[in-house]
């Protein structure tokens, strides 16, 4: 299991000297960062004047605790096991990337007043919707992997390709996708072989719906992910959509990296 960039950063920025990373530092640094997700989290700690309450609690939870090696870095147990159960969760949705969503969840179901922040819980434990504005002042260039729209003699290698490496739930998405008219699903070969797909749907005049997308686990990391998006992203902005929904995205610092994006709720948009 690998760490996300933005995890490592937070975990290094922590670690200011011989003592253990405690969890008040973990969502101090976790704070300053500028994600889409930390900057909620941010609005509502200071909406409510809750922020110095989560660090007492944070504090109360890690006092009298024992320190633990995590690679490089030395964490109290509590940390540790947030960084475990970060780890388990990464793993149970078939990622390679443990992010620090993962991390502050595990952190956040610690407290014995969990219950008190399911509000941040929800920011971030719960995949989101990603609105894209189109067209991006300085569009990102297109990596042009062999990238194709399917076509029907396709259809049953992806459909089984969906199925064996994510589920039934996407695989019965992407089979109304190959047969509805506004829908496109986009494929990428690795060689000869299937390597990912993404589709995407016209949901008005102006907007049209991203997702699901998916990449064999020995692919990913080698921009075929990316790719894919940015495919989908040109074809939509070539035929004059206005916006780009992103639907349930759960590697929120993907997509974070490659375009101009905000939180989207259908109340206010």
């Amino acid at each position: 299991m690998k760490n996300s960039k933005r995890l490592i950063r937070i975990l290094d920025q922590a670690q200011q000297s011989a003592s253990p990373i405690t969890c008040s530092a973990f969502i101090r640094c976790y704070l300053k960062e500028k994600g889409i997700i930390q900057t909620a989290v941010n609005h509502y700690l200071l909406r409510t004047n809750r922020e110095v309450a989560l660090i007492n609690s944070l504090d109360e939870l890690d006092r009298g605790a024992r320190a633990t090696l995590y690679n490089r870095y030395l964490l109290t147990d509590y940390l540790y096991k947030a960084i475990e159960f970060g780890s388990a969760r990464a793993e149970k949705f078939n990622q390679i990337v443990m992010t620090e969503a993962h991390v502050l969840e595990g952190v956040l179901s610690s407290l014995s007043d969990t219950g008190t922040w399911r509000c941040i819980l929800h920011l971030v434990s719960t995949p989101h919707d990603l609105l894209v504005t189109l067209p991006i002042p300085r569009m990102p260039m297109n990596l042009y992997m062999d990238v194709k729209a399917a076509s029907l003699p396709d259809k049953k290698e992806i459909l089984d390709f969906v199925r064996r490496h994510f589920g039934s739930r996407w695989t019965e998405q992407v089979q109304r996708m190959l047969i509805e008219d506004n829908g496109v699903v986009l494929i990428v070969r690795e060689k000869s072989r299937l390597a990912g797909f993404c589709c995407y749907q016209k949901q008005n005049a102006d907007r049209a719906v991203f997702g699901p997308m998916g990449v064999r686990k020995d692919c990913r990391d080698s921009n075929y992910g990316r790719s894919l998006v940015l495919s989908a992203l040109h074809d939509v902005n070539k035929n004059g959509f206005r916006e780009f929904l992103i639907s349930e995205a759960g590697p929120i610092e993907f997509y974070e990296r490659i375009f101009p994006l905000k939180l989207y709720t259908k109340e206010k948009g």
